[in-house]
């Protein structure tokens, strides 16, 4: 009897750890029951045409560019790859959407599910930071939209080189890992930052055909990675970073109107909390993220190397005073609903992840999302000059002395709704339709965006 219990929780263990991956069912799949061994493998393949409509699309007098460019696209092509031998999975993900190669999601895992149901994994590898949002955590091919919300990918984390534990059970889901700045280790100056992460859920619903969870996650980064800055022989450490969304499409990904970069960041901080609910014809879900960068600089060699010039300020406390610096927040989150008007399919609640799983047969469905970004973190009564792209804080444009630390990354409110049709488990037709108002300094006359998508994926 021990026998049977022992070989059931295995197969639970596997079953978890390749549903969590694969957004169905893998095609291929050898399995050698005598030595325990599992090998499967599987694809996935997304086409998106898009038609954008954007209000003044370009200013000639100011020189800007508000355009988005109609069209297709090869957003997404996939192919998978895992095997698993007792209690152990291995996975590898690669990508070549866009015409280039790119590594996805590779990782050894050890998951073993005890006798109480309580599962403990522990995974090192590449792979979604825990507490990169719910939306990161969901894959692309499962999300019933075609894009994530916005604030996901601003706010939100992607992929990381780390370790993580796992605890989950009917009643709770545990994750917390540590990760790297840079997978490669490509860092021109200084070290390899770190993260510690995790996602910490509780199931109000454990048994049954409802679904419900509510939870936090947190996160802490040490940036260590950047460019040496150089001013009349001083050399200081400049770190740098960069926070942005797309208008929610992939045909154009630009982020050129939400979105910027952070120079002398130090570290960061990010936190959110998030609520999911389904059934097997109805869900909803949603996510609060907010995210704050901490600046840091050695201001005093700056200054010190400054002096030996006609622009050499002789008061250190005047060189910061027109040299500020400050540190930023952001925030943003969504709400996304979604039912099922015909057909056989059912949502079903990944246990492995905490997410909701894509659609499993036959269906026609309904969804609908607002969502809401801002990386604005301007200074009252500075003037922005859309000419220079600068801001100052005298209230009006000068040259001299006074620089302002304005982030004017743009608050964006975008609402999507969209009509799914999945001819079975591996093949769908998805349109979208999405409007967005931006909120911006440098674009002040694109204001209104509207954006009509439609995909064909399938998934095997």
């Amino acid at each position: 009897m021990k026998k049977y219990i022992i070989l059931s929780c295995i197969a639970a263990a596997c079953m978890s750890a390749s549903a969590q991956d694969f957004d169905t069912t893998p095609a291929v799949q050898v399995e050698n029951k005598t030595e325990q061994v599992k090998f499967t493998i599987g694809g996935r393949f997304m086409a998106d045409a898009a038609y954008y409509n954007v209000d003044e699309p370009y200013v000639a007098d100011q020189n800007i560019d508000a355009n988005m460019h109609n069209g297709a696209s090869i957003v997404d092509a996939r192919i998978r790859t895992s095997m698993s031998y007792k209690d152990f999975y291995l996975y590898a993900d690669f990508g070549f959407g866009g015409g280039k190669f790119a590594q996805k999601n590779i990782f050894a895992q050890w998951q073993h599910q005890n006798e109480r149901g309580n599962t403990h994994a522990v995974k090192v590898g590449y792979y979604n930071d825990p507490a990169g949002s719910m939306s990161r955590q969901t894959s692309l091919a499962s999300h019933h939209f075609i894009s994530r919300a916005g604030a996901s990918n601003a706010l939100g984390d992607g992929r990381a080189l780390g370790v993580s534990y796992k605890f989950r059970n009917d009643y709770c889901f545990l994750y917390q890992g540590v990760f790297s700045e840079n997978q490669y280790n490509k860092i021109d100056a200084g070290f390899n930052g770190v993260t510690v992460a995790g996602r910490w859920l509780g199931h109000v619903y454990p048994t049954g055909t409802d679904n419900l969870h509510f939870g936090v996650s947190a996160g802490f980064t040490q940036l260590g990675g950047g460019e040496r800055f150089t001013t009349k022989g001083s050399s200081v450490l400049k770190k740098t970073y960069s926070l942005g969304q797309s208008m929610e499409t992939y045909v154009d990904p630009t982020e050129k109107f939400v979105g910027g970069d952070i120079a002398w960041a130090d570290k960061v901080l990010k936190f959110g909390a998030e609520a999911l609910y389904n059934n097997d014809r109805f869900f909803a879900r949603g996510e609060y993220l907010h995210k704050s960068v901490f600046t840091k600089r050695d201001s005093y060699s700056i200054f010190i190397a400054q002096q030996d010039n006609v622009d050499g300020w002789g008061d250190f406390g005047l060189w910061q005073d027109a040299n500020p610096l400050q540190d930023y927040h952001f925030n943003g989150g969504y709400i996304e609903l979604g039912g099922i008007l015909w057909g056989n399919a059912k949502y079903k609640y990944n246990d492995a992840d905490a997410t909701l799983g894509g659609l499993n047969g036959q269906a026609l469905e309904l969804v609908g999302r607002f969502n809401i970004t801002n990386l604005n973190n301007v200074n009252e009564g500075d003037y922005y000059s859309e000419m220079r792209d600068q801001y100052y804080p005298a209230g009006y444009m000068e040259d001299w002395p006074y620089g302002s630390s304005s982030f004017g990354g743009g608050k964006i409110m975008s609402g999507t709704v969209g009509l799914n049709y999945a001819f079975n488990r591996y093949v769908q037709f998805m349109v979208d339709y999405t409007f967005s108002h931006l909120d911006r300094d440098k674009f002040q006359y694109a204001k209104n965006f509207h954006a009509l998508q439609a995909r064909l994926q399938f998934v095997f």
